[in-house]
């Protein structure tokens, strides 16, 4: 599946230096090849899986930050949600609107500010040095960044609050099926636990819908404008690729399901996106790295575009045969790809 509109890799894209990395490519990189959530290479490697899922559970990550964040949103919600069978009360509503608002502007903009205005580690653990687009002929309102608020804003926020209201709405009514940490906590938690692989396998299939052809043009074109990413890039999106996006969500009509699993579930689509797009790997605070951020396997998919339509969480790139771990060879493999 193809879009057509990529940018062709030539001969000389893949010079390569002594690590096997182009040399003007990239300004930082990590260790490369990348590889996969270790729960799904065989043989298993014990202490492997449990660095990687203590890295993303028992320490401060993205995903122990949205957990945490998904627990305190419920709480801040409940004094306001109508009772059973109340179609009259929407202040639910707006203040649900206003939470997930409030956390982009925050999340996406903070970000921007501190890693973009002010600059304020450089291009320490930036993947390329340059910050944004130059020119604007590409974006609408004529800026890069102008063009990702109003997408992120406009239509990412209104879909990501729509589809988490529904869901919330039916477990509220009894029309799903609820579950509480005291009906059974293997289960709550084991939903947890599996949500970034759902989001994953999700991900890749509309991704690779998403490159289609026609669908691409009309559609996922407007988010592949950010070659170069930044944090306001991460839901920027035609409202048709934001409904297929957040719709990995209605899962929890289906699966038992708390309030707490739908907000964490939004989170790892809304915020995490955000966070990954930031186009760098890591957040320095008092000169010291404090925080993980870009999703260098997805930066990876905005600089080749037919390669890495899923993420690491769940293998099906590699199952697929649409895997780049970074290396000359991917880069070999992905031209070979592309010319058939």
């Amino acid at each position: 599946m193809s879009s057509g509109n990529h940018e062709p890799i030539s001969d000389k894209d893949i010079s390569a230096d002594k690590n096997g990395t182009n040399r003007q490519e990239w300004n930082w990189h990590p260790d490369l090849p990348i590889t996969n959530n270790p729960l799904f290479e065989m043989p298993w490697k014990m202490a492997a899986i449990w660095a990687y899922h203590r890295d993303t559970w028992l320490r401060l990550s993205e995903v122990s930050f949205f957990l945490l964040l998904a627990i305190m949103s419920f709480y801040m919600l409940q004094p306001v949600m109508p009772a059973k069978g109340d179609t009259s009360n929407i202040g639910w509503l707006v203040a649900l609107y206003a939470i997930n608002l409030g956390l982009v502007g925050l999340v996406a903009g903070g970000l921007h500010w501190f890693l973009y205005i002010r600059k304020g580690q450089g291009t320490k653990r930036k993947y390329v040095t340059s910050f944004g687009h130059k020119g604007g002929g590409r974006f609408n309102f004529g800026r890069q960044v102008y063009d990702n608020k109003f997408w992120t804003l406009a239509s990412g926020v209104s879909f990501w609050t729509l589809y988490q209201a529904i869901i919330l709405w039916r477990l509220n009514n009894g029309d799903a099926h609820y579950i509480g940490w005291n009906d059974n906590p293997a289960l709550f938690s084991l939903i947890i636990f599996l949500t970034g692989s759902w989001i994953a396998f999700h991900f890749y299939w509309g991704h690779r819908f998403l490159h289609v052809g026609p669908v691409y043009k009309w559609v996922h074109a407007l988010h592949h404008r950010n070659v170069n990413v930044g944090p306001w890039s991460g839901i920027s999106m035609h409202p048709v690729e934001h409904a297929i996006y957040f719709s990995s969500v209605f899962i929890h009509l289906f699966v038992p399901s708390h309030p707490i699993h739908v907000f964490f579930h939004m989170y790892m689509l809304g915020l995490s996106a955000i966070i990954g797009h930031s186009g760098f790997h890591a957040l320095f605070i008092a000169n010291k790295e404090r925080v993980l951020l870009g999703h260098f396997h997805h930066q990876l998919h905005h600089r080749y575009f037919e390669c890495n339509y899923g993420s690491v969480d769940f293998p099906l790139d590699r199952w697929f045969g649409t895997f780049h771990d970074g290396s000359q060879e991917a880069r070999i493999s992905l031209k070979n790809r592309l010319k058939k």
